[in-house]
């Protein structure tokens, strides 16, 4: 299992750099750069190799083919050296054989020497037969007229006779007192071996073909047989040609020779010969070859690392506009609290400090707007001040990131008083709730700095922040909030730390501070609103009710059971607020009843209880021109309708009938019954129950009666 895994760590690491590899060249810039390095550097570089190997393989081949010269002109000066050294040999043996006064005790002293180079050595004397010293010499060489001029001039001669397939016998006459009454004419076979550095003094180089051509083209010594022509081609470079090379082929290989004449008419009387070195070229341009093999490796491998270094140049020059370019695409997608970090220590790592300096303005101005926009939906969702005032707390800690966000609303009736709403942690949900006070003291103080107030010392901090400092929170900056120029309340914003403050921050406290005072400024307004209409409502209940004194606060009774009703049905408290208005007014059509009516001790006619039906009908033409309460026009109407669909004024049955309605008219007959009116006493609650389990779902809805009758088993208070 580990050897997986680590096979596993191993490809998966070989693709993330085949993914980087084929991933940052995907980048137009990246090719760019790429293109650019192609064609600045790479081409140019081996354009250069190219001519550069050109150049060195032509001077290998010229140096090559100067090597073979040298050794050629090498090995003829050799032959002339040994040549030399023969004929002084031939002077010695002379000078001793003179002192001596006889030959045969001269040779004495070089016999072993002479005769590892002479094959035989003959003494000639004017009118005397030829004597041998050194071997026997067979054939001696008739000499021309030319031949014998020179000789008596003291010239040695050099005699050649070739033989086939043999290398040619060579003979050396040397004269001594030549012209004179005295003179000694000693004639010398060399052994070819000694001249041309073959067998135990071997003087010719390795791997060579050797072939010494005379003046008539004749082949003196050959080391391998002749290839043809090239008798004919030495002949034609001799002839007029500059260049002392030439190529042939041989046993089906190529061959590079070159040949150098061996000026013999300088100390000695004879032809001119002509030495050829040939070596296969294989051999002659073996540095050539391994050169040619070894240059392209080196050039391969210099251009793949200057290609990797260019990569690994590109990439890191590539890797900021990368990451840059990254940080920009998360900026584009609304993500502002992007950072990038770049160390090139270059332009680039300025302007990646420059982009994180802007997406951290970014975030701050974009979380502001955040924040400002939660408090706008809170204040478009509910004009509750509780509610504007816990979003608008919970989005500014989250944005200003501080320990302690807090703000003090003061109570307009008593404005030493204030409620003060905090949060000092991330884990609390809801802001908690405390009744402060505020000093004359501290609201002047908040009154005279209406910007904002920085506390960062014990003797600023107000007494009512006492109890964060003894947390450790040391501090604070409050910035206070007016309503009709007057202090309305203010945001603390607390810290443990030093009491420095972002300018750019304290503009956005300041701006969400005064959009939080404009918020409450509107939910106070449409709360006096609330506050006037729900007494304007109160008023016309009451109005109605006293109309009768049998009848009341009977409105008002009703309306509180009827929210009762609605809690325990699990209701929410806008639709209880809407069925509390709709129960203060469901009676207001009876203003068109007369009061004898009402009043009535003895039972209705018919003609009577017929005007008394129509109460719901009055009422709901009375709220009709008023817009605001066409949410409770309904259950005005409805309140006398009966499950069973046998009430009035419509016959609604079941939930046909409003909701509200249904609540109302639990609410409303058990009041009505349990109150006295002038043609009866009010029942006991006991019998008033059992009428209302009796009739529900006949004439009240069953689930309606039973949550009210639930709050009469928990209640021990009469409703």
């Amino acid at each position: 299992m580990k050897q997986l895994r680590v096979l596993f760590r191993m490809s998966t690491n070989r693709e993330k750099k085949m993914n980087f590899a084929s991933g940052f060249l995907r980048s137009k810039i990246a090719r760019r750069f790429f293109l650019l390095f192609i064609c600045c550097a790479l081409l140019p570089t081996i354009a250069l190799t190219m001519l550069s190997f050109n150049q060195v393989i032509r001077q290998l081949e010229l140096q090559s083919h100067k090597r073979l010269q040298e050794q050629t002109k090498s090995y003829g000066m050799s032959v002339y050296e040994r040549l030399m050294l023969l004929d002084t040999d031939l002077e010695v043996m002379a000078a001793h054989a003179l002192m001596a006064r006889t030959t045969e005790n001269a040779t004495k002293h070089f016999n072993e020497r002479l005769e590892q180079r002479f094959a035989a050595i003959s003494e000639y004397r004017a009118g005397q037969p030829l004597v041998d010293i050194v071997g026997h010499m067979e054939d001696i060489p008739e000499l021309d007229p030319a031949e014998s001029d020179n000789l008596h001039k003291g010239k040695t001669i050099i005699f050649t006779r070739p033989r086939p397939d043999q290398p040619a016998r060579l003979f050396s006459i040397k004269p001594i007192h030549a012209g004179s009454p005295e003179e000694l004419i000693f004639y010398g076979e060399i052994i070819p071996a000694f001249v041309w550095g073959l067998g135990f003094e071997n003087f010719l180089p390795s791997q060579t073909q050797l072939f010494v051509l005379d003046m008539t083209k004749r082949v003196l010594i050959k080391s391998h047989p002749v290839p043809e022509n090239l008798v004919r081609k030495v002949a034609l470079r001799q002839d007029g040609e500059v260049s002392r090379q030439f190529e042939y082929n041989h046993d089906n290989a190529a061959y590079l020779a070159s040949y150098w004449p061996i000026f013999l008419k300088s100390k000695f009387f004879s032809q001119t010969w002509t030495v050829v070195l040939g070596q296969a070229k294989t051999e002659v341009l073996a540095p050539l070859s391994h050169f040619r093999k070894i240059f392209p490796l080196v050039v391969l491998l210099s251009l793949w690392i200057v290609l990797l270094l260019s990569l690994v140049f590109i990439r890191r020059t590539l890797a900021p506009v990368e990451v840059l370019k990254e940080g920009t695409q998360r900026v584009a997608r609304r993500d502002f609290s992007t950072r990038v970090t770049v160390t090139s220590g270059d332009e680039f790592q300025e302007l990646a400090s420059s982009f994180n300096t802007m997406t951290s303005q970014l975030d701050q101005q974009f979380k502001a707007l955040s924040t400002r926009a939660e408090i706008d939906r809170a204040i478009l969702s509910s004009l509750d001040s509780g509610i504007i005032i816990n979003t608008a707390l919970t989005n500014m800690y989250d944005f200003f990131g501080c320990d302690l966000i807090a703000f003090s609303l003061i109570n307009p009736l008593q404005e030493n008083t204030a409620q003060l709403f905090s949060l000092q942690s991330p884990q609390q949900k809801k802001p908690a709730m405390e009744t402060i006070k505020i000093s004359a003291a501290d609201a002047e103080l908040l009154a005279n700095n209406a910007k904002y107030l920085l506390c960062d010392s014990p003797q600023t901090t107000p007494d009512h922040l006492s109890a964060f400092a003894e947390k450790g929170i040391h501090t604070f900056l409050l910035l206070p909030v007016f309503l009709k120029s007057r202090l309305a309340g203010f945001v603390t914003l607390g810290n443990r730390g030093e009491g420095v403050v972002e300018e750019e921050k304290l503009l956005q406290a300041r701006h969400l501070a005064d959009q939080l005072a404009v918020a409450l400024s509107n939910a106070r307004l449409i709360e006096d609103m609330e506050h006037l209409t729900l007494g304007t409502v109160e008023a016309l209940a009451r109005t109605v009710d006293a109309k009768s004194s049998w009848t009341s606060g009977h409105s008002e009774r009703v309306a509180e059971m009827a929210v009762k009703i609605a809690r325990a049905m699990g209701w929410e408290d806008k639709q209880i607020k809407t069925l509390f208005r709709g129960a203060l007014l469901h009676d207001i059509g009876k203003i068109g009843i007369p009061l004898a009516i009402l009043d009535k001790p003895d039972k209705l006619i018919d003609e009577e209880y017929a005007k008394i039906k129509d109460h719901p009908a009055i009422g709901a033409k009375i709220l009709e021109p008023i817009k605001a309460y066409a949410d409770i026009i309904p259950m005005v109407i409805q309140h006398h309708e009966r499950f069973d669909g046998k009430g009035y004024p419509s016959g609604l049955a079941g939930h046909d009938i409003d909701i509200n309605a249904r609540i109302l008219a639990v609410a409303d007959v058990y009041d009505a019954l349990i109150s006295n009116r002038p043609y009866r006493q009010g029942w006991i609650e006991d019998k008033a129950v059992t009428l209302l389990k009796n009739d529900a779902g006949r004439q009240f809805d069953p689930d309606v009666v039973e949550a009210f009758l639930g709050i009469l088993a928990t209640s021990s208070m009469r409703i």
